[in-house]
């Protein structure tokens, strides 16, 4: 019904007299009394005259409204024709169960219909496209995906994309030709029966964008607490409409050069400025919220060197997943060892010893042990405890194992120390520790001690050796795009010609990226 619009219910409030302004404050979690907003601050008001009659709003107040609205006059928009050609959605089938399959290997794909058991069937790859969703469209990286789209469209001499007729299928196609047949009645019957045609019945219900998958473009994921894309240099990956859009470049446009700026933190924080926010701090990146977004307007020197930039930290990023998958790879063949507390906290006293002190009035056993343990479980939150201010005070999180010591920092102070090991062990737990660290972020203490203390058990394996390797160049690759990323933003703010403070403010946004 209505075109780029998002429209929900709300209560209207009128004043009898007039006013010069509006007070604007952010309440992303629904809630906005006056005990969270000081609604007499002046900082919140924006006189009505810097609301315009037609295009969209800006719910922002304060420096972040003066520096959003300075970028929007000395920048080009991301959808000014002489920068991107169009912003689009993914491909709607209105029969994903029967065009989206799993390739299983060469020309055989599994179909998984609704309410039916899966099968396989063999249809020629020269036909399937490999399908990106959202969940698969990842910053900075090259997709990967297993799901693929039937797709019975071709390009005519016209570079048309045009529907695929049955006689071309059952020539040059046969298998899917005949995997189509077999669903004939359900994709006769999608739309409430508005493809119960003789001519087309195997086409999609909305054929937008046809053209647009096989070229290059930025794969832009709809659904994140960060703006983020990255690039198709070749038009391999077709999109699906589950949360993925695309944005394709207009003639003379790098898409690599756009894919560094759409990256960068002044873009996020324009995007999370301006898009609709959702619960868990989540956004939206349809066309309405990005395509207002500022790109620099810079020269051709400087544009090729954001996409030199941009082309190597994809490069990276790409190779960083295919290091984790490779760590996992190894992990998944290797036992692991299950320490108790003392492992981690060698100062801890025995609960056999604790048990030797409890009280005389203790009589039984059981009784005492039960005592003992929860002196000795109080002794681990206590740990626990300073663990997670380590982690709440934001240092980087750091491992070391030298002389037979292994231990953890934070900020460069130690948490963790004393566990000694011999080489063997010494250096697979490092690697392990290292590992947690670099595969994903720890808010919980308690969790992290827990993984901590199951390193993998026998050091002698080949797959123990090599995962040692593969954190090693994953550390490495790590540090390489965090430099990365540092001197990309720099480049950026001198391009979006930002002032020192400009440049504070975006650093210090407290939603920006935890790391680079």
């Amino acid at each position: 019904m209505f075109d780029d619009a998002t429209v929900y219910t709300a209560l209207q409030y009128f004043s009898k007299g007039a006013v010069a302004h509006v007070r604007i404050a952010s309440a992303p979690e629904g809630e906005a009394d006056a005990a969270d907003v000081d609604w007499s601050d002046d900082t919140l008001a924006v006189v009505y005259d810097a609301i315009p009659q037609q295009g969209e709003w800006l719910m922002a107040t304060g420096e972040d409204r003066v520096l959003i609205d300075r970028l929007s006059m000395t920048c080009r928009r991301l959808d000014d024709p002489a920068i991107t050609d169009a912003i689009f959605q993914g491909l709607v089938t209105s029969a994903d169960p029967i065009y989206h399959l799993e390739r299983i290997r060469a020309g055989v794909y599994r179909c998984s219909p609704k309410k039916a058991p899966s099968y396989e069937v063999e249809i020629e790859d020269a036909i399937m496209k490999p399908l990106v969703s959202g969940k698969e469209a990842k910053r900075y990286e090259e997709p990967q995906t297993n799901t693929f789209l039937l797709f019975p469209y071709a390009k005519n001499a016209k570079d048309q994309m045009i529907l695929l007729p049955n006689e071309s299928l059952a020539r040059d196609f046969p298998k899917a030709w005949q995997y189509l047949k077999s669903w004939e009645p359900q994709l006769r019957g999608r739309e409430k029966g508005k493809m119960n045609r003789d001519e087309d019945w195997w086409a999609y219900v909305y054929p937008k964008s046809l053209g647009r998958h096989s070229v290059e473009k930025l794969i832009v994921p709809r659904l994140v607490q960060h703006l983020k894309s990255a690039l198709d240099k070749d038009g391999t990956y077709y999109l699906d409409n589950a949360d993925v859009g695309g944005v394709s470049m207009a003639p003379g446009t790098d898409g690599s050069y756009l894919n560094g700026v759409l990256n960068g933190r002044v873009a996020d924080f324009v995007f999370r400025a301006i898009a609709k926010p959702f619960r868990g701090d989540y956004r939206s990146a349809n066309k309405q919220f990005i395509a207002p977004l500022p790109i620099p307007d810079a020269p051709p020197e400087q544009r090729a060197e954001v996409a030199r930039r941009a082309r190597d930290l994809q490069t990276r990023w790409t190779r960083r997943r295919d290091l984790l998958a490779g760590c996992e790879a190894r992990l998944s063949v290797l036992a692991r060892a299950r320490h108790n507390e003392r492992w981690l906290w060698p100062d801890l006293q025995p609960v056999a010893e604790i048990q030797a002190g409890a009280p005389a009035g203790l009589k039984m056993a059981g009784e005492r042990r039960d005592w003992a343990r929860a002196r000795f479980d109080e002794a681990v939150a206590v740990r626990c405890e300073a663990l997670q201010a380590g982690l709440d005070g934001g240092g980087r999180l750091e491992v070391a194992f030298h002389d037979g010591e292994l231990k953890l920092f934070a900020g460069g102070q130690v948490l963790l120390d004393r566990i000694y090991l011999d080489e063997a062990k010494g250096r697979l737990a490092e690697a392990w520790w290292r590992w947690l660290l670099l595969s994903q972020t720890w808010r919980e203490a308690d969790k992290l001690a827990a993984q901590l203390r199951r390193p993998p058990a026998d050091a002698a394996l080949p797959a123990a050796a090599q995962f040692i390797d593969k954190v090693a160049e994953l550390a490495g690759e790590t540090a390489a795009i965090e430099q990365g990323e540092t001197e990309m933003n720099a480049l950026l703010f001198d391009l979006y010609a930002l002032t020192p403070a400009e440049r504070l403010l975006v650093n210090n946004d407290r939603s920006a990226r935890g790391r680079a």
